[in-house]
């Protein structure tokens, strides 16, 4: 049923649409993508450059009453290695020093980046020990009704918080990912998202799923993840039913079922394999703490300090830096437009 029209003097919620932006992420691409990219004095400045761009062009393509930038701090996993050790071991990842970038012009980037959104007013948080990724989740779960949300970011593992006022800009598609056109970039469903990397797990951070198992063999064996919202109980008791029949069939048993049955893996998980990858893949339950629900909240309802930003600085930057001469076809002003209009929703 179609809603009726507002009555006349009726109040009428307006929608806010919210872009939540990966720091990392994005950084990331453009620092590794943009390695070419350096100023008149030698400075190599393709993260900042990309990053900016990246952003700008996000900001040019729709409206945005609010950007947010989550940064993961020195610490940040260390929730996740607490429940699992070897936790993005292979990167390289150190939770009793603290983890920094190894490249010293990744962190003068970042900090660089940080600088600049500051004085265009886009809200940023990093915090010790919670990464981006449950910042971004908490953000999504607990958003207002009348708000649609974008996160930008390449981490396969947000597809779980796609919804009706959720999509993603995928920076390794190149475009938006939603609930219609999901179908066209993965072989599941989004509300299996979490359920599936639990199982397979997640060689890049490290995470152990049942042996021999991939996503192309898990979809095979169990189409309804294509279909509907499945839960764990359930795949291991198709997988008893399959492998039964084969057994009847007189057809070999399959390995890998036995395997889904048995929680088998490689991992040091053990049988409690998909209790402990659930804690870490699902991003439904974000690993927070009260400091760091608290550090949002005020990040999402506290005012800006006006009187402490103007784009002038942000020309002054630029041109220190020598993103002026990078930008190209724009004369720097005119590049900041979107960054403008931004400042001008936030004020």
């Amino acid at each position: 049923m179609n809603k009726r029209p507002p009555r006349s003097g009726e109040k009428v919620e307006k929608i806010q649409n919210t872009l939540l932006v990966d720091g990392n992420a994005l950084f990331k691409t453009g620092f590794f993508g943009a390695k070419d990219e350096y100023n008149s004095n030698g400075k190599h400045i393709g993260g900042v450059y990309q990053f900016l761009t990246m952003l700008r062009k996000l900001l040019t393509e729709d409206l945005y009453h609010r950007v947010y930038v989550f940064w993961d701090g020195e610490y940040s996993g260390l929730l996740r290695y607490q429940i699992y050790e070897p936790y993005k071991s292979d990167r390289g990842k150190d939770y009793i020093n603290g983890t920094k970038p190894i490249d010293v012009s990744e962190m003068e980037q970042i900090m660089m980046i940080w600088n600049y959104l500051d004085e265009m007013y886009v809200r940023q948080l990093r915090n010790n020990i919670i990464e981006g990724d449950d910042f971004i989740a908490y953000y999504c779960l607990n958003k207002k009704p009348n708000e649609k949300i974008t996160i930008c970011t390449n981490d396969t593992d947000m597809a779980q918080l796609i919804n009706e006022d959720v999509r993603i800009y995928y920076l390794h598609l190149k475009n938006y990912v939603d609930k219609a056109n999901f179908s066209s970039y993965f072989c599941y469903i989004p509300e299996n998202a979490a359920l599936i990397k639990g199982m397979i797990g997640d060689t890049a951070d490290s995470i152990k799923g049942i042996k021999g198992l991939g996503i192309k063999t898990l979809v095979t064996l169990f189409p309804m993840l294509t279909e509907r919202k499945v839960v764990i109980n359930e795949i291991i008791e198709d997988a008893k039913r399959q492998q039964e029949e084969r057994i009847v069939e007189k057809k070999k048993p399959l390995m890998v079922l036995t395997n889904i049955v048995d929680c088998v893996t490689t991992g040091v998980q053990g049988n409690k394999l998909y209790e402990i990858n659930d804690k870490l893949v699902n991003l439904k339950n974000p690993l927070m703490t009260e400091e760091g629900i608290e550090q949002l909240k005020q990040l999402t309802e506290g005012s800006l300090n006006f009187t402490d930003r103007e784009l002038k600085a942000v020309f002054k930057m630029m041109e220190k830096d020598g993103l002026d001469k990078k930008i190209g076809d724009y004369r720097y002003p005119d590049y900041l437009v979107p960054f403008k209009k931004l400042i001008s929703r936030e004020k």
